[in-house]
C-alpha cells in the first residue's frame, strides 16, 4: 500500500470521502494532511470521517466525526503551519509527535506555536 493515500482506502463506506479528489490525503493511516491549494489562502476546509479523533499538530485541538457522519471544519493554515492532524491514540503518531517536540517544532503541551487561531 502506498505511504501517501487517498482517504477512501481507509474509509470506503463514507460517501463524502469518495467525493474528495485532491483536497486532503493520508500519510499512512494515522496522519491527515489538508494542504492549501489556492494562492493566498490561510485556512482550509477539512473533513474528519466518523469514528476517529484527530488532533491538530500545531494547536492540539481535537476534531472527530459524529457517530454516523463525519465533521467538516474550517482550520487555519497560515504559511509555515500546514493543516496536519494526527490520529489520537496511534503508536506511530506518538513517535511522530515526540520527534517534533525533540526538534523544537512544537512544544510538549501542543500549545499553539502557530499564529492565533481566530
Amino acid at each position: 500500500m502506498p505511504v501517501v493515500r487517498h482517504m477512501f482506502l481507509h474509509y470506503p463506506h463514507d460517501k463524502h470521502v469518495q467525493s474528495i479528489v485532491y483536497q486532503q490525503f493520508l500519510v499512512g493511516s494515522d496522519i491527515l494532511v489538508v494542504p492549501v491549494v489556492d494562492k493566498g489562502c490561510t485556512k482550509v476546509h477539512a473533513y474528519f470521517p466518523a469514528g476517529d479523533v484527530w488532533k491538530h499538530v500545531w494547536t492540539g485541538i481535537l476534531y472527530s466525526g459524529a457517530a454516523r457522519a463525519g465533521q467538516k471544519a474550517w482550520v487555519q493554515a497560515p504559511l509555515g503551519f500546514p493543516a496536519v492532524f494526527v490520529k489520537a491514540g496511534s503508536q506511530v503518531v506518538a513517535k511522530f509527535m515526540a520527534n517534533l517536540v525533540h526538534q523544537g517544532v512544537v512544544n510538549k503541551k501542543l500549545s499553539s506555536t502557530a499564529p492565533s487561531q481566530q
